[in-house]
């Protein structure tokens, strides 16, 4: 699923495991680095879900399916508003000529624990958006936030 070299890798392909043990299996995701003004400025992986591969994702209701979408970013733009340094969870849906919505936040920590993210994707399937907050970070919070700041620290100079 992802690339190996990023920081953001091991977190990400133990998100998609989890989610699969319990049948939110993802139509496709992937896990890469982007660039905004063409400065690396941010770690980026997506997972989509959709009614052929996804159970409990209805059709009437995400016909073209919906997207959860991690960002780490640097900060180093957010004086031309860009996001603050750090992670976010967000949720867009998907549109029919391939594109998606704006994406919003999901109402979780930016290194969310397993489970309190797969409440929170349960929620967005179930209800068409998030309700309520689901706290908690992941067991691996630590290892992780230090390798996207070293990442960080390497793309910035």
């Amino acid at each position: 699923m992802s690339d190996c070299t990023l920081p953001h890798a091991p977190y990400i392909d133990a998100v998609t495991s989890a989610f699969e043990e319990v049948g939110l299996v993802s139509a496709d995701s992937w896990a890469d680095d982007c660039d905004t003004r063409g400065t690396r400025s941010y770690l980026r992986a997506v997972l989509r879900f959709t009614p052929e591969e996804t159970a409990g994702v209805k059709r009437e209701q995400w016909p073209h399916g919906l997207l959860l979408i991690w960002e780490w970013h640097t900060g180093i733009e957010a004086d031309q508003g860009e996001p603050e340094r750090g992670p976010v969870w967000l949720w867009a849906t998907c549109l029919s000529d391939g594109s998606n919505s704006d994406p919003e936040p999901l109402l979780v920590d930016g290194y969310a624990d397993l489970l309190q993210l797969g409440f929170a994707l349960a929620e967005l399937i179930r209800v068409g958006r998030p309700e309520k907050r689901h706290n908690g970070e992941w067991a691996d919070t630590a290892a992780l936030a230090a390798a996207c700041e070293a990442w960080a620290v390497a793309e910035s100079q």
